[in-house]
């Protein structure tokens, strides 16, 4: 892993981040498919083990346009029909999107009334506010969030300012036994935007002392290398 030098102060970060996120605010750099997977892999380690209930609620950090918290939505609580055709719908251009926003946006949480079928986002640019996208950052959510997501799902860490603290914030809201979906790339070098780079398997167990359940170099449709713990 590797990290950038140069230090700013808190409110600078911030600000970088939020202006690095209004660059590239239309980007979604995961799938349909990827996240169909995500959930396949997680339902089958539970049906594995015997655990029932519910899998969410379901978080997802660092969401920017909040795409990836519908495509969630969809493939955990969305009806069948919506779930099938959510991959012919979608578009690759510099990134993914779909051909029907609206019917993406059916259903959508509501981050004051969180239940088992709750997905919701979190995004530091205000631009991103909405019923189901909490607005600050990821790695200083609210206090009542403590063990709450069964699901904690990013492929931002790169943007993280303290990378302990990151994911300690992250450990904190994940419910005992709940699921870190993990994205990331390891070729890149850390800049003052992306202040991580060169992240590998190693450093994402280190961080976050889960169970493997699932990794593959490389494997996402973005071409992010992708790792499943339970915590």
């Amino acid at each position: 892993m590797k990290l950038y030098e140069a230090k700013q102060s808190r409110a600078e970060d911030l600000q970088a981040q939020i202006e690095r996120s209004s660059a590239k605010f239309k980007y979604c750099r995961v799938s349909t498919n990827d996240v169909r997977k995500y959930v396949d892999v997680v339902t089958r380690h539970r049906y594995r083990r015997s655990v029932r209930g519910p899998i969410g609620p379901i978080l997802c950090l660092g969401t920017r346009n909040g795409r990836e918290v519908d495509l969630f939505r969809i493939q955990c609580f969305g009806p069948f029909w919506l779930r099938w055709s959510s991959s012919w719908m979608e578009r690759r251009t510099q990134s993914f999107t779909t051909v029907f926003p609206q019917l993406e946006a059916l259903g959508r949480s509501d981050l004051n009334a969180l239940g088992d079928a709750s997905v919701i986002g979190v995004e530091l640019n205000p631009r991103a506010a909405r019923s189901d996208v909490w607005t600050g950052s990821f790695d200083a959510m609210p206090a009542d969030w403590v063990n709450r997501f069964r699901i904690v799902y990013s492929n931002s860490f790169d943007h993280s300012e303290d990378c302990e603290r990151t994911a300690r914030e992250w450990r904190r809201v994940i419910r005992p036994g709940g699921y870190l979906v993990f994205s990331f790339t390891h070729d890149k070098n850390p800049t003052l935007s992306d202040r991580v780079g060169g992240l590998m398997l190693a450093d994402v167990r280190a961080l976050f002392q889960g169970d493997l359940v699932y990794f593959q170099d490389r494997g996402s449709s973005n071409g992010y290398s992708e790792v499943i713990l339970q915590c």
